[in-house]
């Protein structure tokens, strides 16, 4: 019988780390050390999903590979756009949005 426990716990041992959350990530961190409240997680994704489906209904947005993240109100924008002018329609964009509290621009403008 002990060598039955013994060979489950060695067994299973290597499963504690996708138990408790240790093999994945959210937004660029572990899961189970996202200190928010799930209200405030399910709002920043509504605001996430909301950014990208603007994008994707313009014309000059919709092809670009922008990357949305949302934390706590606070949007970043991430990716390269062809022209100073689109970038400021993607920030426009996203701080339109209700629940955006300010707007991190990491967009970059490729110059030709």
């Amino acid at each position: 019988m002990r060598c039955m426990i013994a060979i489950a716990v060695i067994a299973l041992s290597g499963c504690t780390s996708m138990l408790v959350g240790g093999g994945g990530t959210t937004a660029g961190r572990p899961i189970g050390q996202d200190s928010r409240a799930a209200a405030t997680v399910a709002r920043d994704d509504r605001i996430t999903a909301t950014i990208r489906s603007r994008y994707a209904a313009d014309r000059d947005l919709s092809v670009a590979a922008l990357v949305v993240e949302t934390r706590d109100g606070a949007v970043t924008l991430r990716g390269t756009l062809s022209d100073f002018g689109h970038r400021d329609r993607a920030v426009r964009l996203a701080r339109d949005v209700d629940g955006v509290i300010r707007v991190h621009n990491r967009i970059s403008v490729r110059t030709r």
